[in-house]
């Protein structure tokens, strides 16, 4: 058994300025980003005294994603933007060393002159273990951010870890990914993990799958509601209520599902892991990886031109402003 305690902590929100309301000041911007990273170290400090071996903190930490929709102030999001490693992550890494803990949280990061939403994994000892490009944007996301192209797995002293961020939750192929490049547990640092308009609990549903598709145990964290730890078998094993807090389970990385039956001596393993990943077909996998599969010709285009994105993004504007008239 590889027996790991492993924790989600949830905040209850992230304060930050409301730029389509005129909230553009720089100085209360830092303000607010210093109170958000304050409340991260007083939270993780909690998880961390409950001796914990790994922890995940949700997306953005520090606060700043709605700054990086208003196209007309650009420096206001790019500006607070970090190098990892860099200020917030040597802050966090302090915390880390101080529980001898693994940390998993979001953050928005500089590369020259690029802009990526990444996860950061840290060790024991605060050292970077890794870090992780959201691959799946949403589009507005896509304004100002840069897509990463892998799902990599980092080891640790206990097993190797895999990380998503927010809207890769909905996509299946990057849980497996992760699988299929040695991910024995995944973490999901998320602002979200429900689609509107399917059935009212389709969030723990696409949990649940995806740490079946993975077949490892996925740790989800974000604000205000439903941080959630499930098994590799599926099971919820914690699930937060509304509000400020933080979730534990122990998980064991050695918990293949495993299907003693007659399969067992058909196959020669009881483990359904091992079984369902070497029995895969990836020759027949084409439409999976084709940019133009037959489903898109019935699909709409997304907006993607200078114009079209300038369009929907006064619309944002409009709305969000509260201004039913325009400008």
């Amino acid at each position: 058994m590889r027996e790991v305690r492993v924790a989600s902590v949830q905040p209850e929100r992230m304060a930050h300025l409301a730029p389509f309301e005129g909230q553009r000041d720089r100085d209360e911007a830092r303000r607010l980003v210093e109170a958000n990273l304050e409340m991260a170290v007083r939270l993780l400090d909690r998880a961390g005294a409950a001796g914990c071996d790994i922890v995940c903190y949700p997306e953005d930490t520090q606060g700043i994603a709605h700054y990086g929709f208003y196209l007309d102030d650009p420096e206001l999001f790019s500006g607070l933007v970090e190098t990892i490693p860099g200020p917030t992550t040597e802050r966090l890494a302090a915390v880390a060393r101080r529980h001898a803990m693994h940390l998993a949280f979001g953050l928005f990061e500089r590369d020259g002159d690029h802009l990526y939403t990444a996860a950061v994994l840290l060790g024991r000892s605060g050292e970077l273990l890794g870090k992780y490009r959201k691959v799946h944007l949403p589009i507005a996301e896509a304004w100002t951010i840069t897509r990463g192209n892998s799902f990599p797995a980092f080891t640790t002293d206990f097993g190797r870890v895999g990380l998503l961020i927010c809207y890769d939750i909905m996509f299946p192929e990057a849980a497996r990914c992760l699988s299929l490049n040695g991910a024995e547990l995944l973490l999901n640092p998320t602002m979200s993990y429900s689609g509107p308009g399917q059935c009212p609990d389709n969030g723990l549903i696409r949990l649940r799958m995806r740490a079946l598709d993975s077949f490892a145990p996925l740790v989800v964290s974000l604000c205000g509601d439903g941080s959630a730890i499930v098994d590799s078998d599926g099971t919820i094993l914690a699930l937060a209520q509304p509000g400020e807090t933080v979730i534990r389970a122990t998980v064991d990385l050695d918990a293949s599902p495993r299907d003693p039956s007659h399969w067992e001596v058909l196959t020669g393993t009881a483990d359904l892991k091992a079984r369902l990943l070497r029995e895969r077909q990836p020759e027949a996998y084409g439409p999976l990886v084709a940019l133009e599969p037959p489903a898109l010709a019935a699909c709409p285009r997304l907006r993607s031109t200078p114009d079209e994105i300038r369009t929907a993004y006064q619309y944002i504007r409009q709305r969000w402003s509260g201004d039913q008239q325009g400008e």
